[in-house]
């Protein structure tokens, strides 16, 4: 299954959260803007439609059109493209968002409009991600147009092209609960299991220094478990999480990361892709090799799991009843790791055990209620 993690900030521009001007509280809108990218032919819109504390910008630039949902002061966004919800929040240390008002004055559509800097790379960042982004607000806080700068010029403007100042519903607006609500685990699942139910606690090896020169304390952890067809794996390192749930054949996966450097929390929800007929780039079919190994008194064969790629991959070792004891990754430029299981038990999972935590699926964690 095609899974896309959508999160950038500056290339897709929808993504950055909107900039409203300080003391400003911007009337029910909606704003048609057309909108360029320096790197593509041609135009496409953006539509952006405010009302209260909530803003829900559609974006026909990318392929199925994105929509992206704001509630101000949040500090989080929502992207939805049909078949990927992605939940965003982060503390932006990435960017200076310290908007400055550049004093001067423009007219566009026939409204004057004060020009803002909304956002800009910090001073230590690479050549290569140097960008400033200027806004131009009416004096009641509706943008007639955006342009982010980077090293060679204007990488993407949006200008606006219609504007009605209306009344605007919620539902116009605000965030669907719906992209919150998963049925999965009720639906009649075509696929049997390919592996025996169970539980695993695997622990990560790697050749891996900190800045202090030495090696780390605290284990980086692993809990795998198996529900018939259902997968669910959880990743704990210190303060850093990531969960992952995944069905052996119907394409949904569940994906919820926190402690990242670049992000605060994250969460992505892939439904089955429209395009499914279509064949998965890169998908890969393990391997069998003569190479064995025992791992907690249980005998397991070594898979291949990226078979034709030479400079990084992925090795797995499986009892025959399909249970993962061991994982190596290695890589010519980039340390080598190895999952090692360090206890498991074949059991009866319910499935409950494999479903995400209920709070992330709860507006009020994402402050979006």
């Amino acid at each position: 299954m095609r899974l896309i993690f959508l999160f950038c900030l500056v290339s897709c521009p929808a993504a950055a959260a909107p900039f409203v001007p300080p003391g400003v509280t911007p009337p029910d809108h909606v704003v048609t803007m057309e909108q360029t990218f320096s790197h593509r032919k041609g135009s496409s819109s953006r539509v952006v439609t405010r009302h209260g504390e909530w803003t829900r910008s559609y974006n026909t630039a990318g392929t199925p059109p994105e929509t992206a949902y704001y509630r101000h002061g949040s500090r989080a966004y929502v992207t939805d493209n049909g078949w990927i919800t992605h939940f965003r929040r982060n503390d932006t240390v990435e960017y200076d968002r310290q908007a400055r008002n550049t004093g001067e004055r423009r007219t566009h559509l026939g409204e004057s409009c004060t020009v803002w800097e909304t956002a800009r790379s910090k001073a230590d960042s690479p050549a290569r991600h140097i960008f400033t982004s200027l806004g131009c607000f009416t004096d009641d806080g509706i943008e007639l147009w955006r342009r982010t700068f980077g090293v060679e010029g204007i990488s993407w403007s949006a200008e606006a092209i219609r504007i009605e100042r209306r009344p605007v519903a919620a539902e116009e607006a605000r965030l669907p609960r719906a992209l919150l609500a998963l049925n999965w685990w009720d639906r009649k699942n075509p696929a049997s299991a390919t592996a025996a139910e169970h539980e695993t606690v695997m622990e990560l090896s790697e050749d891996r220094i900190l800045p202090d020169g030495s090696n780390p304390v605290s284990p980086t952890v692993r809990t795998t478990r198996r529900a018939g067809p259902w997968l669910f794996k959880e990743v704990i390192a210190g303060e850093r999480r990531r969960i992952e749930i995944s069905h052996d054949s119907i394409q949904v996966r569940l994906a919820y990361e926190r402690g990242r450097r670049d992000v605060e929390e994250e969460l992505t929800i892939a439904r089955p892709d429209p395009d499914s007929a279509k064949p998965e780039p890169n998908a890969f079919q393990p391997v069998p090799t003569d190479r064995y190994d025992i791992v907690l008194g249980e005998r397991c064969r070594w898979f291949d799991m990226t078979p034709g790629v030479n400079d990084a991959g992925t090795n797995a070792c499986f009892t025959d009843d399909g249970i993962m004891l061991k994982e190596e990754h290695f890589s010519r430029s980039a340390r080598h790791s190895t999952w090692t299981a360090k206890r498991f038990v074949r059991r009866p999972v319910a499935i409950d055990e494999v479903k995400p935590p209920a709070e992330l699926l709860q507006p009020r964690t994402w402050n979006l209620d």
